[in-house]
């Protein structure tokens, strides 16, 4: 019956991407091939479905902690609708006789305080709502969060063909959607897949905004995906925003132009961030940042992880914590590799950064003179990438960790890639068999 019920929301959701207008004005993409794509990834989220259910105990696997207390939310709905509605939306969520659901929930609540939001609910409201249409069958609350993470890696799509070099223009979307990790951990019951579903969305339509400021049917969606960022990973709209100003400020100006425009504006952030934090000691962002890599470290050695790499506390201390990002940023794109591999997840990242260094070594060799750094989202790219991926090797000790959080870099990392290398050009597409060619690609 479950595979039935799913099979019928999949058809459903197909349908709506058939059908639905942003689906449909694509650059460059057909509508076999982006249903090819979102059925890749119903099908990469069904295997680890399958895989943390019958090889991992269901009770530590993350995507049944979620599940499991959205379970328990939506039972409210039966009992007193009006309950769970104040729970689902977190209006009035506080009223004391609600700690009888809450008090069932094993991850409503951390274990250790924090001036920030509890993400983890999110995935669990998203569950509770997701339960009523799913008869509790958790494959489909895997078909749902597809289509969302699916339709945020398509927004995110159109923002970078507005501004990726047209001769590599057909090399995109085969890392924006099938890179290896991000089409893994993104299309799983999890923070991962609504992050690609808010990120993607928010870069989009931010963009629309700077392109068509007057467009104000916009502005409510802005303001709505904003928010749900904030709620999932507050770190990445703080990287990405002074990333973004540089490459709008910069869009006309020569490589060298444009770099000093990015140190500039990440110099004058960290220092605000420093006076900020002196000034309001309570919600300093470099003692919330050390705090959190203290709890990941501190949950990794209670959990006895396997993939832990170091146990090593931040402090304060301004060179110890450049030397950690230097160090994050290493492990992000390196580790783990094929001397730690443990289990089938640990080969899958391995082989991942066997990829991303063979990248490398062809740049070595095949290196785009002509036309690297042309591109203003060469360098947009590259600058969110090692940032996003250097603050996450540095926040958590475990490769496990860093796999799953790193993946919002991944087509910005692609992104270089493509810009950076003398690749073949869309004539390698076109000896492609007439027939299949017209049905995966449209006209640039």
């Amino acid at each position: 019956m479950e595979i039935v019920v799913s099979l019928l929301y999949f058809v459903l959701f197909c349908l709506v991407i058939a059908r639905l207008p942003f689906f449909r004005a694509v650059p460059g993409l057909s509508t076999q091939l982006l249903l090819f794509f979102f059925a890749l990834k119903v099908l990469a989220g069904s295997i680890l479905t399958v895989v943390y259910t019958y090889y991992y105990d269901v009770n530590y696997a993350d995507i049944y902690k979620y599940y499991f207390d959205g379970r328990v939310l939506y039972s409210a709905l039966a009992e007193n609708p009006l309950d769970y509605l104040r729970m689902l939306t977190g209006i009035d969520a506080s009223a004391p006789h609600l700690c009888e659901y809450y008090d069932q929930m094993k991850y409503w609540t951390r274990p250790w305080s924090s001036p920030l939001y509890n993400d983890t609910r999110l995935v669990i409201r998203f569950n509770a709502l997701v339960s009523v249409f799913s008869m509790g069958f958790i494959h489909v609350h895997g078909v749902f969060i597809n289509f969302l993470s699916f339709a945020g890696l398509l927004a995110l799509y159109k923002f970078l063909s507005r501004y990726t070099d047209p001769a590599k223009f057909h090399w995109l979307p085969w890392g924006v959607f099938l890179f290896p990790s991000l089409l893994f951990w993104g299309s799983g019951l999890l923070k991962e897949s609504l992050l690609l579903f808010a990120f993607g969305y928010w870069v989009y339509i931010t963009d629309g905004l700077v392109r068509n400021p007057l467009k104000k049917r916009n502005i409510p969606w802005f303001l709505f995906f904003s928010l749900l960022l904030v709620l999932l990973k507050p770190y990445t709209i703080v990287i990405w925003i002074p990333c973004m100003v540089a490459f709008y400020w910069g869009m006309h100006k020569r490589p060298l132009q444009l770099q000093t425009r990015y140190l500039g504006i990440f110099v004058l952030i960290s220092f605000l961030v420093l006076v900020l934090g002196w000034l309001f000691p309570s919600y300093s962002l470099l003692d919330i940042i050390i705090r959190k890599q203290h709890d990941f470290v501190n949950h990794s050695i209670a959990m006895e992880a396997t993939s832990l790499m170091h146990t090593r506390y931040l402090d304060d201390n301004l060179w110890n914590l450049a030397v950690e990002f230097l160090l994050g940023l290493f492990y992000a794109l390196m580790r783990p590799h094929l001397l730690e591999v443990y289990s089938i997840f640990t080969l899958m990242a391995a082989l991942e950064n066997l990829l991303v260094l063979g990248m490398v070594v062809y740049l070595a060799f095949y290196w785009d003179k002509a036309k690297a750094g042309r591109y203003p989202v060469l360098w947009l790219s590259l600058w969110f990438a090692f940032l996003l991926m250097g603050f996450v090797g540095m926040l958590s000790p475990a490769h496990g960790g860093i796999v799953r959080y790193k993946i919002p870099a991944l087509p910005f990392l692609w992104v270089v890639f493509i810009h950076l290398a003398k690749l073949p050009g869309v004539e390698i597409f076109r000896q492609w068999p007439d027939k299949l060619r017209k049905k995966l690609f449209k006209r640039p």
